[in-house]
């Protein structure tokens, strides 16, 4: 199993921390992309993928220094400033197989991505029901045990919906699918897409299911204030 890291974006939010990429916020003394690659050194996942765009110097470095007992290839998105679409896209060639696709900017205990890996289901998304939207967050809708749609305003009779917690399991079938959806759209030059835009496309051709992970701990670090409830989550998850 491989992971695709994508780690591209400026995060034009985070106005005290945009010196760094966003993938190098510090929670608590340790970088988010160090936790990345701890816990999926921690779970036998040694083969991952990066692709970097902004300060991307600074995460190739980083991952010089860094000592991993598996395989770290850097892929760079030359166009980071447009949708995230560009930076699935710069990393087509290395979907393949069983896949763990990630967004880099989330705040995780381990134990969301040990229930993702482990899981049966080979195509899975890791949703939170307890999540309220704000038209922020990117919602999945559940239907007959099946996901069929996600944006971030969904609407429509579901059994369950959750906020998708920035992490996904594809087999080799459903990575081949996937791009042929985004090499489609890269040819009708639909750059500001973020990637999860053409995921509702995929939902209509694989079967994707979902996996609750209500009441572990998580964030999405768009803005400040997120840094700080990660912190808070992290001490939380020290006192147990």
């Amino acid at each position: 199993m491989r992971a695709v890291i994508l780690a591209a974006g400026v995060g034009k939010r985070l106005r005290n921390v945009a010196d760094n990429p966003k993938c190098q916020i510090m929670i608590n003394g340790i970088s988010l992309i160090e936790r990345y690659l701890n816990a999926l050194e921690c779970l036998n996942i040694l083969d991952v993928v990066i692709v970097v765009g902004y300060k991307k110097e600074k995460i190739i470095e980083f991952v010089k220094r860094y000592t991993f007992r598996g395989n770290i290839k850097i892929i760079e998105n030359p166009d980071f400033t447009d949708g995230s679409i560009l930076s699935l896209y710069s990393a087509r060639n290395n979907l393949n197989g069983d896949i763990i696709l990630m967004d880099g900017d989330v705040y995780f205990e381990l134990e969301i991505l040990r229930k993702l890996i482990n899981a049966k289901q080979e195509n899975l998304i890791p949703i939170d029901t307890t999540s309220c939207s704000s038209g922020e967050e990117m919602m999945v809708g559940v239907k007959n045990g099946r996901v069929v749609d996600m944006n971030r305003i969904i609407d429509g009779n579901f059994d369950i919906v959750g906020e998708a917690v920035g992490f996904y399991k594809f087999n080799d079938y459903s990575c081949e699918e996937l791009k042929r959806i985004l090499i489609s759209q890269y040819k009708l030059k639909n750059y500001s897409l973020g990637y999860e835009d053409i995921l509702p496309f995929l939902f209509k051709y694989i079967y994707f299911r979902h996996i609750m992970v209500d009441g572990l701990k998580w964030i999405e670090i768009d803005f400040e204030e997120d840094i700080d409830r990660a912190k808070s989550l992290e001490n939380e998850k020290n006192e147990i």
